[in-house]
């Protein structure tokens, strides 16, 4: 249709789920907001994902799709948002499950208070028991349902230790997301961090809807549940990096900016507690050389070299 602009841009990099995808696709195909263009990319898939892509966009005519060699899912994201031509913009998971409802609740919030982002909650689908990683996102009677301005939210969700960086459980106006927000990082892990502190850094008008919509799916192995490593250190200390350089061009952000900084390298250092002795040694350098030991409590300093696995 000419000068057809879609309500909803929906991203969804693909990468090695056909176990999966059927059923996350569905989640987005059904939704009750049906002017959404669909835009999957195959990350250089090996499994079956390609040929039930095709498949569902032989079917579904707002489906695109895209493939490229695997290069991640930062790169698969940027590369997609390319495409992107929606008034707003959602990011999925080619694994999970979106609420059939999620898309039109977001879309009419928005509207009707004009935000630049709504977010909400989420709940993990596992049938392992190792979930002591996995964050709680259920934020229900913490969180009023008033506009907010960005910095002011973040302040208290930081103060009371409710903020979640994920971005599948953020609704964004795609201007201003294009406006504020260049890329997430390659090659590596906590790549949502930058994302999430970004918008809501910037965002003017903010809303929390309290409900469940996205399912997260908790599978053996995955980031959420493998063994924490220096891969993990590599993304934390890149992305917070990226965070506290926004200072510079921002010292009015320096105090939340800092909370952040204190709050999730804390948890980083307490969590490494779990690495072999070396990777212990590497992080204590790399920490110390990036200036980011200043950050971390005695006490976190003391769990990291002693607490036992």
């Amino acid at each position: 249709m000419p000068n057809y602009q879609p309500k909803v841009s929906v991203v969804i990099p693909v990468y090695n789920t056909a176990d999966y995808l059927r059923e996350t696709l569905n989640s987005i195909c059904d939704q009750t907001l049906k002017e959404l263009e669909i835009i999957l990319l195959n990350d250089g898939s090996t499994d079956d994902s390609m040929r039930i892509i095709e498949d569902f966009a032989a079917r579904d005519s707002r489906i695109q799709y895209h493939v490229q060699p695997n290069q991640g899912l930062s790169v698969a994201r940027n590369q997609a948002m390319r495409y992107a031509t929606g008034k707003y913009i959602y990011f999925m998971d080619s694994d999970d499950i979106l609420d059939w409802t999620a898309l039109q609740k977001c879309y009419l919030t928005c509207e009707e208070d004009n935000l630049d982002f709504v977010f909400f909650d989420a709940e993990p689908i596992t049938n392992s028991e190792e979930n002591e990683n996995i964050p709680d996102y259920n934020r229900k009677k913490y969180i009023n349902e008033n506009v907010w301005k960005g910095t002011e939210l973040l302040n208290y969700e930081l103060d009371n230790h409710l903020f979640r960086t994920p971005v599948w459980i953020c609704f964004v106006n795609r201007n201003f997301l294009n406006t504020f927000f260049k890329r997430f990082s390659p090659g590596i892990i906590h790549e949502d961090h930058p994302f999430a502190i970004q918008i809501y850094l910037y965002a003017e008008r903010v809303r929390y809807i309290p409900e469940s919509f996205f399912k997260r799916r908790i599978r053996i192995g995955s980031i959420m549940t493998r063994r924490f490593s220096m891969r993990n250190i590599e993304g934390y200390t890149t992305v917070c990096t990226e965070i506290r350089n926004l200072q510079q061009q921002h010292p009015e952000w320096t105090s939340v900016i800092n909370k952040y900084l204190i709050q999730t390298l804390n948890d980083v250092i307490w969590a490494g507690h779990r690495m072999t002795f070396l990777e212990k040694i590497e992080t204590a350098c790399r920490f110390r050389r990036l200036s980011f030991s200043k950050y971390v409590t005695f006490r976190n300093w003391a769990v990291f070299w002693l607490k036992r696995k």
